[in-house]
Order: structure tokens, then sequence, then C-alpha cells
């Protein structure tokens, strides 16, 4: 992955993802860890509702379509041989912190 892909997504789909889990630790303190494919889809969601609504995307690496379904490949590369997922796993990687308010 180039630099220049790290630093835009550091705002974006990490932010997204990180906000995700976020609310997922909220709602279930007794399981706060959420698999990476999970993780994945719902990220996948978030693009395509955003697109729906807004009519430009959240953040702008492309999802790929693969067998397991959609994947965001910086995502990917982070969370890669981790089969579950809490939060602030990104954060720690990346120093990303969601911002994206507490709705």
């Amino acid at each position: 992955m180039k630099a220049g892909t790290i630093a835009q997504a550091q705002t974006a789909d990490f932010g997204v993802a990180e906000y995700i889990l976020q609310k997922h630790a909220a709602a279930e303190p007794d399981r706060p860890a959420m698999t990476a494919m999970k993780l994945q889809k719902l990220v996948y969601y978030c693009q395509a509702w955003h697109l729906a609504w807004e009519g430009r995307a959240s953040f702008p690496e492309a999802i790929r379509a693969w067998a397991s379904g959609p994947v965001c490949p910086a995502l990917y590369e982070l969370h890669q041989g981790h089969f579950e997922i809490e939060a602030g796993f990104f954060a720690k990687r990346l120093c990303v912190r969601s911002n994206l308010g507490t709705a």
C-alpha cells in the first residue's frame, strides 16, 4: 500500500471502522469484539448508504469484491491474521481517533 493511501484512509475508512467498533462495544459490553468479516461488511454498508444519501463516497478507497464478501484492502492489511477486532484496534496501530460524533 502506498503511503498516500494510508494518510487518506486514516481520516476515512479507519475512522469509520473505529466508530463501528466503538458503537458495537458500547452496545454489547459482554462481547466487545467483532469478527473482521463482520466489520468489513459494515464498512461496506456505511459506504453504500453514504453514497445513496449524500451522492458521494464517505472515503476514497475502493471496496473490492472478494470471495468472502466486500473488503476494504487498507483495513484488511492491518487486521490480516486477526479473527476478532475490538475498539481501539486501528487507533493503536495508526493513531486514529473516531471523530464522527456520538450519534
